[in-house]
């Protein structure tokens, strides 16, 4: 493994623990707001009738912030390296994990509240809605292949024809083998023009085929 391969493994983890701390934040930020009631404010020059919890207004969108500063971290190196790709997931993260704080604190209101706060349970309806539109692709091997995994990317790509040969661009019959050859000379010559690109591998098998059988 090389020492770029091992950076770009590094960074992408490192990626991934910010990402998660973004999503604490705004987890725990959103739960203390609940945990009063659901509304509540901070500063301004009117008198406040519920404060918000100390470094809660703060917390949200730091936590929003530095989880995007994460993914973007981590979509740049995973991009580079082969293996699952978790960026679309973050998503479905974020709004699965809020849309059960909708759901836990509107079953069971905080306070004063008492029975089912509707309001609540709609919008943990809506963010779980939301959350699990990427999970669908996983149903789909073609579209979760194409969505959620990398194949190994290559810094020097191989090339096809390392010995500058290339193949004609042409069409029409395969090229003819001498009936004065022996079988052996004959399969030979034709894998020769295989090999060098002169013949595609249908005229191959074809021409193979017609000396083998004598025509």
């Amino acid at each position: 493994m090389s020492a770029a391969t091992v950076r770009r493994v590094v960074v992408m983890f490192l990626g991934l623990t910010i990402v998660a701390a973004g999503m604490t934040l705004v987890f725990l930020s959103m739960r203390a707001v609940m945990d009063i009631g659901g509304t509540c404010a901070s500063g301004g020059p009117y008198a406040i009738t519920t404060p918000c919890p100390e470094g809660a207004a703060a917390l949200l969108p730091l936590g929003l912030i530095v989880g995007l500063i994460g993914l973007w971290m981590y979509a740049v190196t995973s991009s580079k390296l082969p293996g699952p790709r978790l960026t679309l997931l973050t998503w479905s993260a974020l709004f699965l994990s809020l849309g059960w704080n909708f759901w836990q604190y509107g079953l069971n209101p905080p306070m004063a509240a008492t029975g089912v706060v509707w309001g609540w349970i709609i919008c943990g309806v809506v963010f779980v809605a939301m959350g699990a539109l990427p999970l669908f692709g996983l149903f789909n091997r073609d579209v979760a292949k194409a969505l959620f995994w990398a194949d190994a990317p290559s810094d020097n790509p191989v090339d096809p024809y390392p010995h500058g040969v290339r193949a004609p661009l042409r069409q029409g019959p395969t090229p003819p083998v001498s009936s004065e050859d022996s079988l052996p000379d004959a399969l030979e010559r034709l894998a020769a023009l295989h090999s060098s690109g002169a013949i595609t591998d249908a005229e191959f098998a074809a021409a193979k085929r017609r000396i083998l059988e004598g025509q």
